[in-house]
């Protein structure tokens, strides 16, 4: 009947053992032993009762455990169980509720478990004790008899050490009287013994990277859980994965996100990432530039870089030093550029308008290409002086070059005696013709 159908799975559920430690699923070796005692309580279903519809039964019970093995237990209990029911004796309708005791013994074996939840099949088999016999002359509980139990359960393992919360189902066959019963119930269990957790066999991992050898792309080599097992890509071999490396091409240490040490190419105490002028030694007060006239205007801004001067005059001691101006089509120059007679050396006294045709490239990005313009008087043959301005084109822009403007920004261009801006039949208009021009054929 459905008492020892109950019993049979309460004893299932008790042979689970309810230790600190998580089941696995493989198992290393036999492991401790331990012994669990389980309470239950449920509802059962007979389908061949003494009494037409008794309605369902309700039972209680209590199992003992033990491990065997961690797969296989032993258990033992005992099961209580009540239907209540009504029937007619002549006109007089009789109570015929009844109980059934049983007292059982079986063994459970797991199927599946994971970290939580565990599986398992159970089988047993006890003796039934029923009462009454007989209400006034008709039978209720029937005769005693043999059980034969089978069922299944799953149970969950909780947080709380020892403890873990299952259900069961149970079917139990009673052979002398034909009967068979099914249950459903709920159990809580408490296991103790000798060890603090059992042995299991850990999940086999090779390459000791956590994620086991199942799930591991890459089962022989480390690697992280997010990349499936598998190592990350550090192309650099500087030990930072390119994912988190800012410099992937470049090593560098994991404090500074895998980049080399900041550079300092000037070596003047500033970082390069910190350097207005990277490449020239300057001040940390003027962000690494330099300022030759310590006038407090560094020299990538000082129109008159050699001389100081004042913010309002852009660094020259007047706004009558400014020789430089610029428009939307040139860089005007107010002074001319001298060069040596027939020469295409530059006068040093033409250095200072240089510096601040330099000083306005600096403050100008936006001027991407300049085209420096030589140009010549009417005076001696045509080649020659078209030879004469390209040369003198190109010493300008070497000059520019070497007070840091970058060479993809200059174009030299010589122009000759083709332009003239004055006659060439008068020294002064000669003169006028002898000069260089700034175009700007390029802006951002």
């Amino acid at each position: 009947m459905t008492p020892r159908i109950t019993v049979c799975a309460f004893f299932f559920l008790a042979s689970a053992t309810a230790f600190a430690a998580a089941p696995k699923i493989q198992v290393f070796d036999d492991v401790e032993k331990g012994f669990t005692v389980g309470l239950m309580g449920g509802v059962a279903w007979d389908f061949d009762p003494p009494v037409a519809e008794p309605g369902l039964g309700f039972l209680t019970g209590l199992e003992l455990g033990y491990d065997l093995t961690w797969v296989l237990r032993l258990k033992a209990g005992y099961l209580s169980q009540a239907f209540s029911a009504t029937a007619k004796d002549g006109s007089t309708t009789l109570p015929m509720d009844w109980k059934g005791r049983l007292v059982w013994g079986g063994a459970s074996l797991a199927l599946l478990a994971t970290e939580r939840v565990y599986a398992y099949i159970q089988a047993g088999a006890g003796y039934l004790d029923v009462s009454p016999k007989r209400v006034g002359t008709i039978e209720v509980a029937g005769d005693s008899d043999v059980a034969i139990l089978a069922g299944g359960g799953l149970e969950y393992y909780t947080n709380l050490r020892h403890f873990s919360f299952a259900l069961e189902t149970m079917v139990s066959y009673l052979p002398g009287r034909g009967d068979i019963s099914v249950a459903l119930y709920p159990m809580v269990r408490y296991t103790f013994g000798g060890a603090d957790a059992k042995t299991v066999k850990p999940t086999k991992d090779r390459d000791h990277d956590g994620v086991p050898d199942r799930d591991d792309k890459c089962p022989d080599t480390w690697g992280p859980q997010s990349n499936e097992g598998c190592p990350e890509a550090d192309t650099d071999g500087d030990g930072v994965i390119d994912r988190e490396d800012q410099c992937p091409q470049e090593p560098g240490p994991a404090a500074n996100m895998g980049c080399p040490p900041d550079p300092d190419t000037d070596g003047d105490g500033v970082k390069d990432k910190l350097d207005r002028c990277p490449e020239k030694a300057g001040k940390p007060e003027m962000e690494g530039c330099p300022d030759r006239d310590d006038d407090g205007i560094p020299d990538h801004i000082d129109k008159c870089p050699d001389k100081p001067g004042k913010a309002e005059a852009d660094g020259c001691p007047s706004k009558a030093h400014i020789k430089v101006r610029v428009s939307q089509k040139a860089i005007e120059l107010r002074e001319k550029i001298h060069f040596e007679i027939n020469k295409a050396i530059i006068k040093k006294k033409s250095y200072p308008i240089l510096n601040q045709v330099v000083a306005v490239l600096q403050q100008h990005p936006e001027i991407k290409k300049l085209q420096i313009e030589g140009h010549t008087d009417s005076q001696g043959p045509n080649a020659y002086n078209k030879s004469l301005s390209q040369r003198r084109a190109e010493s300008v822009v070497r000059h520019l070059i070497d007070k840091g403007v970058a060479a993809s920004r200059l174009v030299p261009k010589g122009v000759g005696e083709e332009r003239p801006i004055a006659t060439n039949k008068t020294v002064k208009g000669r003169s006028m013709n002898r000069r260089v021009e700034m175009i700007i054929i390029e802006r951002e």
